[in-house]
C-alpha cells in the first residue's frame, strides 16, 4: 500500500495530522461466498480543527483468503 502524507489541512490550513484507530466495532466488511472477513479502520485528523481528514484501511489484504493475498 502507497504512503500517503497530508501535510495540510484542507479545511483550516493546521499542518498537525494525528493517526487514530475507529473503535466500537468500525471497520470494513465484506462477504467473500458465505465468509465474513473484516479489517480495521483508522482515520488521519487534524489536531488545529478536529476533522478527519482521510479513513483508511491499512491492511487491506485481511479481506482476502490466504490464497488470493498479495505476498
Amino acid at each position: 500500500m502507497k504512503e500517503v502524507k497530508i501535510e495540510e489541512c484542507p479545511f483550516c490550513g493546521g499542518e498537525q495530522m494525528i493517526e487514530v484507530a475507529i473503535s466500537s466495532y468500525g471497520g470494513v466488511s465484506i462477504n467473500l461466498v458465505g465468509k465474513l472477513r473484516s479489517a480495521p479502520l483508522f482515520a488521519t485528523v487534524c489536531r488545529d480543527c478536529g476533522s478527519v481528514v482521510r479513513t483508511y484501511c491499512k491492511d487491506l489484504e485481511r479481506l482476502y483468503p490466504k490464497k488470493e493475498r498479495r505476498k
